[in-house]
């Protein structure tokens, strides 16, 4: 927690915090620590040289105050709000003495022990304002809590700057241009102009008289002419901002006439208390600083001015009043009137003020080292030299019982910290770890004697920090499970004969300390109940453990053994599981089968363990990832909702196309003709397919399994998907991932390492396309080697030499291993084609498109028709393609959908000075939209990830990239579009610019932030070279590091500045299209990833139209989750980044959607318990069995 101050320091501070000059101060007064004194360095000013010293003046209109005879903590708000004459700030000071959490004991009142107030900064609460250009004029609000567990108060402090800003008041009353107004006065009125010009005070006391008509109107009074002789001379059309950004409105009376305007005054509402804020108060706050403008004048200037004045009283006894700090016990003969001098900086550390008795300076004191327990030792400083400062005997006291009881001033701690060898400065880094192993590495070199004196040092640092860990380690003591581990450097996780290996290790020669190291093996020894532990300590020596329960159950990484088990998933994990470790998983395997038959009537045929706690009539399943397919599982979860498509795979045998030669002739799909074997592979994959959604919408089971041949058939783009994909080369550096979806690598079950004794078949094409059950696919995917007919017969005595023995052949990856390959060659949009591609193969056509491509329902609903149009001489050229996805790139900043696609679809530069642009002539009703996240640094030369936010809409209107709309004709919105495109230009000059400030050679920073750490380093540097004191070092000039700090913070607010312009131009581009909202699209699907270029997970969002509702996707886990998981920006090390939308059209959604659909089957009618996919008998004709006779045998015999 941070420091916190007393009522009275508050308020110090709040009269002395001047925003204006927070920046230069380089913290904020109210908020931010003090800077801890040092007497060895140069003081540092309390208050930044130029802050007003606030001198507050009540607004009683706005104000809710306390009374004198009532109690200031009475069960109410209070309000105290208030202006400074000297600089206009509006200061409110918002008192808040409701309960609402049961806090009823208020401080400084007869039930609590509290002398003052003691505030805490909650910086959750704070909304200031302070970021960005021109941040030092931004409003602020602050909010502090009593420190005091059951006091209730609360303080917010709000802070506007002046409603007229200096332009505002050269602009009314710099003679110059109210001589100009003159001027045009004449040229518009004629004669009826003022013969007088107007005085520089005049616009300022129209103004404030205005305001007061406009708070108490009167009838007649409400209008003001243009040619009004005073408003003309004095406001002309000079002043038309000021007006109306304090509520004035004006119009013409007569259409075309500029002379015929008419201005009104404000129409505020009547005053709903002083709590609400309205136009009202910004009248009044104006008329304020009106007033003050006006009596800063000459007098001889301001004759008749002002025709209305206010004499605003003194707000500081109210706030005092307010804060329950306007009569605390003081030192004698020292008041706050009375004390101008500044005050000790200590007494700001310890958050009191320098007239504090010395009760409450200790009253202080003990606030702070509760609410900021790191920095006690600093705080102990500080009460030891007001003690000596103040010459307090009392205080003297106090310093000396809190040093009985361990505390220890600054000085004292860092002379701890530099003992071992730990500069104070970084002490806050590092954990105690850290810190006790320092300790102990310097323990073992030194003799007993130093060892004592180390401890004590030590134990300075723990009692610093308050560590129960150091300070038992500086006591030397056992006690506790922790310590006994912490002993022997062990964890919580390492098993009980690596204890036995550390105590080896840390008793060594040092027999001394076997005692000591018996002493922890016998605390371990209990907290785990472990009789192989006490074998130890009592013989000296362990059996080697059988496998008990616990150790099988963690063996499938089951944590819970209470629960039921997935046995299909065991078998799975033991099928995949490396051939050295299968026997001993096959073991654990029988333990756990025998445990929940025996303790929870949980047998191997029963229904799996429920993932999803959600009723099954009512929710989809999950599907459960087999390796490599967390985003093929996304992918399917979707695919299942697009109901016209999942009826069509139900119903397949309807649409199925012939597959003979007649009826293939030209079939084209994706411009190429279709063959008899893509037709075959096509349609195998929407029987799969057909079964696999049957088990989604019957399985009696909250979760399936895809079979292995969908994700094969899906990722491998050939007409033999099992075969092998093309190899890398053999240059290529071998990679053990999982591969990669998008270009991401995915995190997810590793498979078996390939068996290295495996021998190559000559022929692996569809070598797993037939039953899986078959002896030829189980030859295929495992490839044991000859038979034992074969080899049975032993070999021929060798005549000669044996031959060098060839080399082994790569071995045949089995089918999951080809899918895996296939995955790391593909991105998500291509996974996606792939199966749209499929579908088509598989499906009867309906008729023709351009270049004869086949018409289908899969064209229908994802592919829309996109023109190109190149600018070319002497007229355009325009090009057509059938897209079934956009992608879009996130451009290295937060930014909306918009902005991506006006990216994609926007005006762009090609060779010879062409420009290119594109439009959709036909929008499909699925629109799916695909996020670049993963690029190709260029000048980094490698792969780097885009993890920017991309706000997306409900609602996406897609007008903007159309040809035409309903409302617009296609040249309307082209020049909608062209004015779009200069915008654009704008936006593409700042990227580059802001491109520049962003990119550098260290990772992670930008130019700006790599300057910083430039000018930390040679600051550091000098430093260093300083202390060493030798003149034959080159050091740094002095100012560099100061420079290059300035220069690093310029570079910072450019780039602030840049993002804020960028996103401004956005909105202005957005608001071209504002009325453009005839073709709406609704979100329907987010395909997201979390990981990096070297890893990651996927999973889906998918809205369920018909109950209203998001559901999340996670292979196996369904759950129900709120818009802020889809829209928000996640706050995470690695946050997770979308990098797919789908969009439907939104009368359509529920026609082409239906996010469930399920009837379950009774549980008896099910054979197996749980639902694992098997291929589908789609009476492809048996393959033949893989040859043998070529295999080379390597046992040192030349082969036949």
């Amino acid at each position: 927690m941070a420091p916190g101050k007393t009522a009275p320091r508050l308020l110090q501070d709040l009269l002395t915090y001047d925003p204006k000059y927070e920046e230069r101060a380089g913290r904020n007064i109210l908020t931010s620590a003090p800077p801890q004194y040092d007497p060895n360095r140069p003081p540092v000013p309390a208050v930044p040289f130029r802050s007003c010293r606030h001198a507050l003046l009540i607004k009683d209109e706005q104000s809710l105050l306390p009374t004198a005879e009532k109690d200031p903590d009475a069960p109410d708000v209070h309000k105290i709000a208030s202006y400074c004459p000297q600089c206009r700030w509006h200061i409110d000071v918002v008192v808040d003495c409701r309960d609402k959490t049961g806090k009823t004991r208020r401080c400084r009142t007869a039930e609590s022990d509290f002398l003052l107030h003691h505030f805490v900064y909650d910086d959750d609460e704070g909304a200031n304002g302070a970021v960005g250009l021109g941040s030092q004029h931004a409003a602020r609000k602050y909010t502090f809590t009593c420190s005091a567990v059951e006091c209730p108060v609360k303080v917010h402090i709000h802070m506007k700057p002046p409603h007229l800003s200096e332009n505002d008041i050269e602009t009314l009353t710099n003679k110059a241009q109210l001589r100009k107004r003159w001027e045009d006065a004449k040229r518009i009125a004629g004669e009826r102009a003022d013969t007088v010009m107007a005085r520089s005070v005049d616009g300022l006391d129209y103004l404030n008289t205005y305001l007061l008509d406009a708070l108490n109107p009167v009838k007649g009074k409400a209008r003001i002419p243009l040619l009004n002789k005073k408003f003309l001379k004095t406001f002309g059309r000079d002043c038309d901002s000021i007006l109306q950004r304090l509520g004035f409105t004006t119009e013409l009376e007569v259409q075309g006439d500029p002379s015929s305007r008419v201005w009104y005054l404000p129409r505020p509402a009547e005053s709903q208390g002083p709590l609400e804020t309205t136009l009202r108060n910004t009248i009044e706050d104006t008329r304020y600083e009106l007033n003050t403008i006006i009596l800063k004048s000459p007098e001889n200037d301001r004759v008749g001015a002002p025709k209305n004045p206010l004499f605003p009283t003194p707000a500081g006894a109210h706030i005092e009043r307010a804060l329950a700090c306007d009569n605390y016990d003081r030192v004698p003969g020292r008041t706050a009137s009375t004390n101008h001098e500044e005050d000790h900086p200590c007494y700001a550390a310890l958050g009191a003020v320098g007239d504090f008795s010395d009760a409450l300076i200790l009253f202080a004191f003990a606030q702070q080292i509760v609410v900021d327990v790191e920095s006690r030792s600093y705080y102990y400083e500080c009460l030891q030299d007001l003690a000596v400062g103040r010459k307090s005997e009392e205080l003297q006291i106090q310093v000396a019982t809190y040093g009985s009881q361990g505390f220890t001033s600054r000085r004292e701690l860092d002379a701890a910290y530099k003992s071992f060898g730990i500069e104070p400065a970084h002490a806050k880094h590092l954990n105690d770890e850290h810190i006790i192993g320092t300790f102990r590495s310097r323990l073992s070199d030194i003799s007993p004697h130093m060892a004592e004196d180390a401890r004590r040092q030590l134990r300075i640092i723990g009692d610093a920090r308050n560590s129960e860990t150091i300070r038992a380690e500086a006591s030397d003591a056992l006690e506790t499970y922790e310590q006994a581990l912490s002993w022997l450097d062990l964890t919580e996780e390492v098993a009980d004969d690596f204890v036995v290996t550390m105590v080896s290790l840390k008793t060594g020669d040092k027999l001394g300390s076997l005692d000591t190291a018996r002493k922890a093996v016998s605390i371990i020894a209990e907290h785990r109940n472990s009789s192989r532990l006490r074998q130890w300590l009592k013989e000296g020596s362990m059996d080697q453990p059988e496998m008990d329960m616990g150790e099988a159950y963690a063996l499938f990484s089951i944590s819970d053994r209470t629960a039921k088990v997935d046995f299909d998933v065991m078998k799975t994990t033991i099928a995949f599981a490396p051939p050295e470790s299968a026997e001993k998983m096959q073991k654990a395997y029988q333990m756990i089968e025998q445990d929940q038959a025996t303790n929870f009537n949980n047998r191997s045929n029963q229904s799996e363990v429920r993932r999803n706690d959600y009723p099954l009539e009512t929710w989809p399943v999950g599907l459960r990832n087999i390796g490599n397919t967390c985003y093929l599982n996304s992918v399917l979860q979707f695919l299942f909702t697009i109901k016209p498509l999942r009826d069509l795979v139900l119903n397949c045998d309807e649409y199925l196309q012939d597959p003979s030669p007649e009826a293939l002739r030209g079939k084209k799909v994706g411009r190429t003709d279709v063959t008899a074997d893509r037709v075959e592979v096509a349609q195998k994959f929407i029987r799969e397919l057909r079964t696999f959604f049957n088990h989604m919408i019957t399985a009696p089971t909250d979760t399936v399994q895809p079979a292995i041949d969908i994700a094969a058939l899906a990722l491998c783009k050939t007409d033999t998907p099992q075969s092998e994909p093309k190899s890398p080369g053999p240059d290529s550096k071998k990679d053990d991932s999982l591969g990669s979806i998008e270009g991401a690598p995915v995190i997810g079950p590793m498979l078996a390492p390939a068996n290295d004794s495996a021998l190559a078949a000559t022929s692996t094409a569809d070598s797993v396309m037939g039953d899986d059950n078959s002896d030829t696919s189980m030859q295929a995917m495992n490839l044991q080697g000859p038979s034992q007919d074969a080899t049975s017969a032993p070999p021929a005595a060798p005549t000669r030499p044996p031959p060098i023995p060839p080399r082994p052949a790569v071995p045949t990856k089995s089918k999951i291993g080809n899918i895996e390959e296939s995955a790391r060659q593909q991105d998500a949009a291509e996974v996606l084609g792939n199966i749209f591609d499929l579908f088509s193969c598989a499906i009867k056509g309906k008729g023709l498109l351009r270049e004869d491509e086949q018409l289908d329902m899969i064209k229908e609903l994802f592919f829309s028709d996109v023109t190109s149009v190149r600018n070319t001489k002497p007229k355009p050229e325009e090009s057509h393609e059938l897209r079934d996805h956009f992608l879009v790139s996130p451009g290295w900043r937060d930014r909306n959908l918009y902005a991506t696609l006006d990216d994609d679809f926007g005006q762009s530069e090609m060779e010879g000075g062409i420009t290119k642009y594109d439009y959709i002539r036909q929008a499909a009703p699925v629109q799916i939209i695909n996020l670049r996240r993963l690029q190709f640094d260029k000048e980094k030369g490698e792969q780097v990830y885009d993890r920017s936010h991309i706000g997306l809409e409900k609602t996406l209107y897609l007008d903007r990239y159309l040809e035409k709309t309903q409302s617009l004709p296609q040249l309307e919105l082209l020049k909608l579009r062209e004015a779009q495109w200069e915008k654009q230009g704008q936006l593409r000059l700042y990227e580059q610019r802001r491109d520049a400030l962003r990119r550098t050679d260290v990772e992670g920073l930008d130019l700006a932030e790599s300057v910083d750490e430039a000018s930390a380093f040679i600051a550091d540097l000098s430093k260093q070279y300083e202390e060493q004191a030798d003149d034959a070092l080159p050091t740094p000039p002095p100012e560099l590091a100061d420079a290059l700090t300035e220069k690093a913070q310029l570079l910072k607010k450019d780039l602030a500045q840049m993002d804020v312009q960028m996103t401004s131009l956005e909105a202005e581009i957005d608001s071209l299209f504002k009325e453009s909202r005839d073709h709406p699209y609704r979100l329907h699907a987010v395909f997201t990833h979390r990981g990096g270029t070297k890893g990651g997970h996927y999973w889906i969002y998918i809205y369920d139209f018909q109950n209203n509702l998001w559901r999340k996707y996670n292979d196996d886990h369904v759950t129900l989750v709120t818009e802020s998981d889809i829209f928000d920006r996640e706050i995470a090390a690695m946050p997770s980044a979308s990098t797919g939308v789908v969009y439907i059209r939104e009368d359509l959604i529920h026609t082409i959607t239906e996010a469930v659909r399920r009837e379950p089957l009774p549980v008896e009618a099910e054979t197996q318990g749980d639902v694992h996919m098997r291929d589908a008998d789609d009476a492809i004709p048996q393959l033949e069995p893989v040859a043998y006779n070529d295999v080379q045998v390597i046992d040192g015999v030349e082969k036949s």
